[in-house]
């Protein structure tokens, strides 16, 4: 069967809403080999910080055990940020059929949607040493010396440290690390996985990580760093050179979903037979919890 114009520029839109994701996937994506994908249930997202019980205590025959009872930490609050964009297309662009044209702005709306994930992904970085916008939930950057305890014990733990990338500063937050205890003081026993860095300091990691031998010094002392994955975020790097951190499996550092990025060909032509597409997703970056992780300043 004969396929009329209609048809054709039918597939033809279709084509176009493909571009856009095949632009949006065209190379990997960074931000989330450092947060977790976590989808939202509700409008807004509560997580309540827990403090738990101690370590069971030494009994006797039919002696009663003291009774032990959680108490809630601080509840944190997230709600998912909006982000849109619409993309125009002429009558005459989808009249003359000018694919490789069309297409291509189509993919470069997918690189700007990309773009939006990634750089509010990379401010996120910067906000987890500053806590500028106050998304601490203890009233603390997310790297902080002064982290209280909420449990009975009280008391602060520290997952910041100082200093430039080197061999023994990033031994120095591998034991700050293995440190944490959990709010009520139970040791975490977590181990770091990844060294996450911006662009300026890929080849400095990658010397540490990589060497055979201890980097930065003359003598033979092999390389006892434990295997970690380097996660170099180019997007981090337009907000510093120096800083970086170190991360376990077990990390709360979350990228929250409410919407997944859309590309819609909008149902209703325009007046000057112009099309539009609608570009739609709405999430925030938030850590719900600053244990397993230690950052540097980097200074």
């Amino acid at each position: 069967m004969a396929m009329n114009t209609g048809q054709f520029q039918n597939l033809y839109t279709r084509r176009i809403d493909l571009a856009f994701f095949e632009g949006w996937d065209e190379v990997p994506e960074q931000w989330s080999r450092i947060f977790n994908s976590v989808d939202a249930k509700t409008n807004n997202r509560t997580t309540q910080i827990i403090a738990g019980v101690g370590a069971w205590e030494k009994s006797g025959e039919n002696v009663n055990p003291n009774e032990q009872k959680f108490k809630l930490g601080p509840i944190i609050f997230t709600q998912g940020e909006i982000y849109k964009t619409e993309i125009t297309m002429s009558r005459e662009q989808i009249k003359d059929q000018l694919y490789d044209e069309v297409a291509n702005m189509a993919k470069d709306a997918g690189h700007a949607g990309r773009e939006r994930v990634e750089d509010t992904a990379a401010q996120y970085l910067q906000e987890m040493f500053d806590n500028t916008q106050g998304t601490g939930y203890d009233g603390k950057p997310t790297f902080a010396n002064d982290h209280p305890n909420y449990g009975d014990n009280g008391g602060t733990q520290d997952n910041l440290t100082t200093g430039a990338l080197s061999d023994a500063n990033l031994k120095s937050a591998i034991i700050l690390f293995r440190k944490q205890r959990d709010e009520n003081g139970k040791k975490i026993s977590s181990i770091p996985n990844k060294l996450v860095v911006p662009q300026s300091l890929q080849f400095t990691a990658a010397t540490i990580l990589q060497s055979a031998l201890q980097a930065g010094t003359t003598n033979n002392d092999k390389n006892v760093l434990p295997n970690m994955e380097l996660v170099v975020n180019d997007y981090w790097d337009a907000y510093t050179q120096t800083r970086w951190f170190i991360m376990g499996p077990r990390h709360q550092v979350n990228m929250i979903w409410w919407d997944k990025p859309e590309f819609q060909k909008y149902p209703i032509m325009n007046k000057n037979g112009s099309q539009s597409w609608l570009g739609y997703a709405r999430f925030t970056p938030r850590a719900e919890n600053w244990r397993h992780t230690v950052g540097s300043t980097g200074a």
